[in-house]
């Protein structure tokens, strides 16, 4: 079982090279430059992926909501209609109807109506409800799964390519805005195809 085991690990150093392969969540803070609001913006996730992956395997995508901290700016008295949207990487396939939010997942003020769903090309995580100014919240966790087309040698990259919200500030009603990475689309994990994993 040991020796079953290190294979994965021992074709993903022999082909990449002594870089850590070990499978695990990773803390990424994406920087943000917005439409609106004031500088210095950013989207914090955890993300899980496996470290390498087989030609044509199938494979999971977690990504976890991070507490936003206190979402506080002088007039505004809510936000909602939070989505963000990550493309599916090159050198894989979306599996048809495995985009989901994890149950019991993220915190309560953002559970209602929240949705994980597949749309031409990319994944979003739509997040409908109202988060009032002075509170914060944590996105639900989100899963999909992808099956590998790349070849052996090749780097999967998942990233996030944009995320949106909608402000309701005094006097000026609802200010939709648009969020882009730097770089766009962002780089958030990395799995490597390797045969034997």
């Amino acid at each position: 079982m040991r020796a079953r085991m290190l294979c994965p690990i021992v074709a993903c150093l022999l082909l990449f090279g002594f870089q850590s392969p070990a499978d695990g969540p990773r803390h990424v803070t994406v920087p943000l430059a917005c439409s609106r609001g004031p500088s210095g913006q950013s989207h914090g996730v955890t993300v899980t992926v496996p470290a390498c992956v087989s030609p044509g395997a199938r494979y999971k995508v977690r990504v976890d909501g991070v507490d936003t901290g206190k979402i506080a700016y002088t007039g505004l008295r809510y936000i909602f209609d939070m989505r963000s949207e990550w493309p599916v990487p090159q050198g894989t396939t979306y599996v048809d109807g495995s985009a989901h939010i994890v149950p019991g997942t993220g915190s309560a003020n953002v559970r209602p109506g929240a949705q994980a769903v597949y749309d031409g090309g990319h994944i979003d995580l739509v997040l409908p409800a109202r988060v009032g100014s002075g509170a914060s919240y944590t996105a639900p966790s989100f899963e999909f799964e992808l099956d590998v087309s790349s070849p052996e040698g090749a780097q999967i990259t998942l990233r996030l390519s944009r995320y949106y919200v909608t402000a309701n500030a005094l006097l000026v009603g609802d200010l939709h805005t648009t969020c882009e990475p730097t770089p766009k689309p962002f780089p958030v994990a990395v799995t490597r195809v390797a045969a034997g994993t």
